[in-house]
């Protein structure tokens, strides 16, 4: 429905406000590419017909300016548009605080901030935005501690790659709506709540690379609804809590570069429980495990594509039941104590695209049955102790772009080009 004409005397007092602030708010502003050139309160019905403007019923309901190199303070004026439920400034250069009158827009559903230069502590005021369900600051430069209560409505709250510090606000365990968190690359420390156990919604938990330390709580097991964990690059120790693995919906379990220790569960790889396995990647490397849990039953079933065991202290023969996991695209076992021989179980595994068992004390030939894994990509057994010859039937891997063989005890040397190896990029 066109909206109609109105005089700037036939102009409500609200529509005049709203017009204010967003002229206010253009004032402040470098715009380099002009794109807020059309903004005339003049126009017939200013300031619905606006570029990035919304209205309903008269009144400005979404401001959407997003990658139009928009650079400045954003006004606190913004808190004049009452009636507004979308916000979207994200991708360009804004500076300066996130405006506390925000907290006036009391209808505001989604803000969208992310990817801008915006600095100074998260105003404690946000959390009076009853019907905010979406707050996306990632990619800025706020700091400080996240004080006083989050808004309850959230699902989805992004303050990624930034500079936020002290311990997670205990506060997000009130928000039981949420179904993602990405507090990654900032500088939070303390420990992982167990209080996000309570979160029966949660979905995506992404605490990656901060100051976390202490155990990873066994609580999360009750998050039946996560799908993606991760929280790599920080200091967590202990062992890992075998019922994470086993939750039914997870997907991703990412918990490499931390300092975790102890025995790996074989939930991580291998579901005996009545739920249908979901874990497709487990990234496990630059910790300190020592063992793997050899499964309860001959039989089991596993959904894994990726397991990364790389840089931890893992020693033994290789764990023949992992070649039953019939799915796994790539495995990386590198830099680790394995012993023994690789058994020919290995050409199983016929949807393997990276085979990395570089760094350990693997010894004898390499198993023939290896050519059955005509998908590799990538065959790295460099600084082992395999002997024999160099196989031939390694020509047979026509999809091979990286084979690396060196630091091993095989007779005589790398042939010069294998037969049928046309695209190798990586010959050691």
């Amino acid at each position: 429905m066109l909206t109609p004409f109105l005089s700037c005397a036939q102009r409500s007092a609200e529509t005049l406000a709203e017009i204010e602030a967003l002229t206010s708010f253009k004032l402040n502003l470098h715009d380099p590419l002009g794109a807020l050139n059309g903004w005339d309160s003049t126009t017939p019905s200013a300031p619905c017909d606006w570029r990035g403007v919304d209205c309903t019923d008269n009144r400005v309901s979404e401001l959407r300016l997003p990658r139009l190199e928009l650079g400045g303070r954003l006004s606190d004026r913004l808190g004049n548009l009452r009636m507004l439920r979308k916000l979207s400034l994200r991708s360009n250069s804004f500076n300066g605080t996130v405006p506390s009158s925000l907290s006036q827009c009391t209808l505001l559903r989604s803000v969208f901030l992310q990817n801008n230069s915006l600095s100074g502590k998260l105003p404690a005021e946000i959390g009076n935005l009853s019907n905010l369900q979406i707050f996306n600051v990632a990619s800025n430069h706020l700091s400080g501690e996240i004080s006083g209560e989050l808004p309850p409505r959230l699902k989805y709250l992004d303050l990624s790659s930034n500079s936020f510090s002290g311990e997670i606000p205990k506060s997000i365990v009130n928000l039981t709506g949420l179904q993602l968190i990405n507090l990654s690359y900032n500088q939070f420390s303390g420990q992982v709540p167990a209080s996000f156990g309570e979160l029966q919604e949660l979905e995506f938990l992404w605490l990656d690379y901060n100051l976390l330390s202490g155990p990873l709580p066994s609580a999360l097991a009750n998050c039946l609804a996560l799908v993606h964990l991760s929280v790599e690059g920080n200091a967590l120790g202990g062992v890992i809590p075998a019922a994470i693995g086993a939750l039914p919906k997870l997907q991703v379990l990412a918990l490499s570069q931390n300092t975790l220790s102890g025995t790996v569960p074989y939930s991580m790889f291998c579901n005996v429980s009545v739920f249908t396995p979901s874990l497709r990647i487990v990234q496990l490397g630059f910790n300190a495990f020592t063992d793997i849990v050899k499964p309860e039953t001959a039989s089991c079933f596993s959904a894994l594509q990726v397991l990364d065991l790389q840089h931890n202290q893992i020693g033994g023969d290789f764990p023949w039941w992992l070649t039953q996991v019939s799915n796994l695209t790539i495995l990386d076992v590198s830099s680790n104590s394995f012993s023994g021989v690789v058994p020919p179980e290995v050409g199983n595994l016929t949807r393997l695209e990276e085979l990395k068992m570089a760094n350990n004390s693997f010894s004898g030939p390499i198993p023939a049955e290896i050519k059955q894994c005509s998908l590799l990509r990538v065959l790295d057994l460099q600084g082992n102790r395999f002997s024999g010859e160099i196989p031939v039937f390694l020509g047979d891997l026509r999809g091979l772009k990286v084979l690396s063989l060196g630091e091993n005890q095989f007779l005589g040397s790398i042939p010069a080009n294998f037969p049928n190896l046309l695209g190798l990029e990586t010959l050691s």
